[in-house]
């Protein structure tokens, strides 16, 4: 079986009129050569491409493509999915297969079935495209820049099978260096001197017509101000959460790094919301939704707890052979939960999951109070998680036992992600409060994670040999000197976040 590939793809388009100076490569290649640049031209390629997704577009609403195409010297299954940018440079991940099916590939259904939720996938356009390449490289020979000029014509099933032609410029790093940057600035400004029009319009999506630029499923609502009804603030703040947990779900299916993190941050984050809201809320829906994503969190933490100990563990360790016991039991360890963490995300309970936190941001099932102004009724939300922090701040001693401290975390993160979901609706005074109860749930974090650790030490020393079990109560010393600073700084900062409380009126 065909193992699939990645790859980050940044580049930029540019859309070419008929009628202007650029009317073919041969124009494209006079303008490289003006530009002073090393400039080859492979022989161009004739491609068909056939694009799927489903009846509503699913996947292209999200930024996503998925495609299977012949002729491009890349034969094979193309998944495209957004990353982060690099620099101005829109920039997207590939994952290719070079499967000679006309299945698609399960591998691929399975990284953005959190997107599909079952819907079917269909073939939806066919693109032929008469390409010809330029890479410029630079005077030692290093390839920068593949420069592509593509005669495109397309035929959509959305559009009931009518075609459409175009000219296309694209413009690829080949490696992401500044002098890779600038040589593709220079391209790109000669081209729009040229009279090319720079384009965010993907082949796919010129293809499938205008209902390829409707928002998805999860559609990015912006923050109301604060004299608009408390509806219109939850359904923004949950659409916010639920489209980051979308993708850290996607992430996750990737083996991207930091994604079970940010996954289960989400899940967090969903949960908190309802709880800090459940006065404007049907109690009944709030408590099932939290009852599963708090399931979902669970699956997802023995992960996360894994990778933390074993990052945590390891750097307290001097011990060459000690530390690689260590690294080897947990990565054991982490491959388990791993496959237990997939298997729970390939479950029609995670599936019925992501519907109902759909609806719940299409139909919030809100109390009256909702419809009144965000001004009002936020603040008074917020208050509640804030006083309970508080509280359990006054109960707790510095030399107080772990579990004393687990709790004053657990509800500084519930004020922290109270207040840093209100900060754009009511200012600056609730984005400042979050983001010191940010830095205060990090230093309580720390403190958790050398409880943790102590206990797991423990469990590591009982079936390690004498030699490294010493080296691990070792370990075990310097874990718990960590531990009890962390308090102490956290008694340091707790004065000025109560100033910060009282300034945004929660105290």
């Amino acid at each position: 079986m065909s193992k699939a590939t990645s790859h980050r793809e940044i580049e930029f388009k540019f859309r070419i009129p008929e009628g202007t100076e650029l009317v073919n490569a041969l124009d494209l290649r006079k303008l490289l050569d003006a530009l002073d640049l090393d400039v080859r031209a492979p022989e161009s390629r004739s491609m068909v491409a056939t694009y799927f997704d489903t009846p509503n577009l699913s996947l292209l609403r999200w930024g996503i493509t998925l495609r299977n195409r012949r002729g491009g010297g890349d034969d094979g299954w193309h998944l495209k999915v957004p990353a982060a940018p690099s620099g101005t440079a829109p920039a997207r991940d590939e994952i290719r297969i070079d499967k000679d099916t006309a299945d698609i590939p399960h591998e691929l259904i399975a990284m953005v079935s959190p997107l599909l939720r079952r819907q079917e996938l269909h073939p939806m356009a066919t693109v032929r495209t008469l390409r010809q390449p330029f890479v410029i490289t630079s005077h030692d020979g290093t390839p920068l820049i593949e420069a592509v000029d593509d005669r495109v014509d397309v035929e959509s099933q959305v559009t009931g099978g009518s075609g459409s032609s175009f000219h296309e410029i694209e413009v690829e790093l080949l490696v992401d260096s500044d002098a890779a940057q600038e040589t593709a600035a220079r391209i790109s400004h000669a081209l729009i001197e040229a009279s090319a029009r720079p384009s965010s319009l993907s082949k796919a999506a010129q293809a499938l017509g205008s209902a390829a630029g409707d928002p998805p499923d999860v559609p990015d609502l912006p923050l109301p101000d604060p004299t608009a009804p408390s509806i219109d603030a939850l359904q923004a703040i949950f659409a916010s959460y639920l489209r980051d947990l979308l993708m850290a779900d996607v992430g996750v299916r990737r083996d991207l790094p930091d994604s079970v993190h940010q996954m289960r941050v989400a899940c967090r984050r969903l949960r908190s919301a309802l709880k800090t809201f459940r006065p404007l809320l049907d109690s009944e829906a709030v408590e099932y939704l939290r009852g599963e994503l708090q399931w979902l969190a669970s699956e997802l933490g023995e992960v996360r707890d894994t990778e933390v100990q074993r990052a945590r563990l390891c750097g307290l360790s001097d011990d060459e052979e000690t530390t690689t016991f260590i690294a080897n039991t947990l990565d054991s360890r982490l491959r388990a939960a791993t496959s237990s963490a997939l298997a729970a995300l390939r479950t029609d309970r995670h599936d019925f999951l992501l519907e109902d936190l759909v609806l719940l941001v299409r139909e919030p099932p809100v109390t009256a109070g909702a419809f009144d102004s965000a001004g009002q009724r936020l603040p008074e939300c917020v208050a509640v998680p804030w006083r309970r922090l508080a509280k359990s701040v006054r109960k707790a001693s510095v030399n107080g036992p772990a579990h004393q401290w687990h709790e004053v975390r657990i509800r500084a993160k519930q004020a922290r992600y109270s207040a840093e979901a209100v900060a754009p609706v009511l200012g600056s005074h609730f984005a400042t409060l979050g983001k010191s109860l940010g830095k205060a749930t990090d230093i309580l974090g720390s403190r958790q994670d050398a409880h943790v650790s102590s206990l797991v030490l423990e469990e590591l020393a009982a079936h390690a040999p004498g030699p490294i079990a010493y080296q691990l109560g070792l370990i075990a010393a310097r874990n718990e000197v960590a531990g009890n600073e962390d308090i102490r700084v956290f008694h340091k900062r707790w004065a000025d976040i109560v100033h910060q409380a009282k300034e945004a009126g929660l105290d």
